[in-house]
């Protein structure tokens, strides 16, 4: 019997071994917690105190709140603040009845009006001091310096167009004087000579030359009025090209007023049936051919 009783002891105490271990092997991991638990609130003198526990073992954890501040309804000053020491302050915590110390902030300087103690010049920074009227500390300020203050400048060698001049200026307040450069002046061209005629698509050349050092420009041109390809766009390349399209020399588009391939084709197209030179360029004896011709069509529609 005794030898049973002993047998089944055993037994329960394997069960609950295994049960344990089974417990702590579910929770080797991150613990499942309940919801915290105030076991004890927060006062004037002690923390707070509150408690979690694992829903599937026996592991539990515990966290301290913070104190509450004390609850003092009237201050008593004990030291009053001065702009060089804090204050301080006493009261009775009406919860906790302890007697509660607080400081307080120091008061600012009263600082007086500013006198200069250096004076600043062009070049370096001056100093400025005032003093506190209540402790007679002394506050030292920097004053920026000044900077040169330039007079006009006086020429002391003129521009041309291919050199740059120098002049002088000096400073009313220090006497310094500075040497600047001018900008070189620029060229003055006189009227053209036209040294080649435009040819077709061959530009003439004109020459100008400045009227204050002689030196020459030189520029390609066609005569004036003459369109051509890639020259900026403009009103006057639509009206030609709506009258070549008009005379069936042009299918292209006259909107935009640009100059391009299909405009040069059509301009030495109609040179070549009108007996001009044909060069695709349409200069003024070429526009006025082409008005002509316009005109005479139009004049025949009328007609029919």
């Amino acid at each position: 019997m005794k030898k049973k009783m002993r047998l089944g002891t055993l037994a329960m105490l394997c069960v609950l071994l295994l049960t344990a271990a089974s417990a702590l092997a579910e929770c080797t991991g991150d613990h499942p917690f309940g919801p915290w638990k105030t076991k004890r609130n927060p006062t004037c003198r002690l923390e707070g105190l509150d408690f979690r526990y694992c829903r599937e073992c026996d592991h539990w954890e515990k966290r301290y709140t913070k104190k509450l501040p004390h609850e003092v309804e009237e201050w008593t000053i004990t030291r009053e603040p001065t702009c060089t020491q804090e204050g301080r302050k006493e009261g009775v915590c009406s919860a906790c009845k302890q007697t509660v110390s607080r400081r307080i902030e120091m008061l600012p300087h009263e600082y007086g009006e500013m006198t200069v103690a250096v004076e600043p010049t062009c070049t370096q920074n001056g100093k400025g001091e005032s003093f506190c009227a209540v402790c007679g500390r002394k506050k030292t300020e920097t004053l920026a310096k000044l900077g040169h203050d330039w007079g006009e400048v006086s020429v002391t060698q003129e521009p041309t167009c291919a050199k740059k001049g120098k002049g002088e200026r000096i400073c009313a307040r220090c006497g310094k004087t500075q040497t600047v450069s001018i900008d070189h002046l620029e060229h003055v061209y006189g009227e053209y000579t036209v040294t080649s005629q435009p040819d077709g698509k061959k530009k003439g050349t004109r020459v100008a030359a400045c009227t204050l050092c002689g030196k020459e420009r030189t520029e390609r041109f066609y005569d004036e009025g003459t369109l051509y390809e890639d020259m900026e766009p403009c009103e006057a390349v639509i009206t030609m090209q709506t009258q070549l399209k008009d005379l069936g020399y042009y299918n292209g588009s006259i909107c935009t007023g640009k100059f391009g391939e299909g405009t040069t084709r059509a301009v030495a197209k109609f040179q070549q049936a009108n007996g001009l030179k044909q060069s695709g360029i349409a200069d003024p004896a070429t526009l006025e051919a082409i008005q002509s011709a316009w005109e005479k069509l139009g004049k025949a529609i009328e007609n029919e």
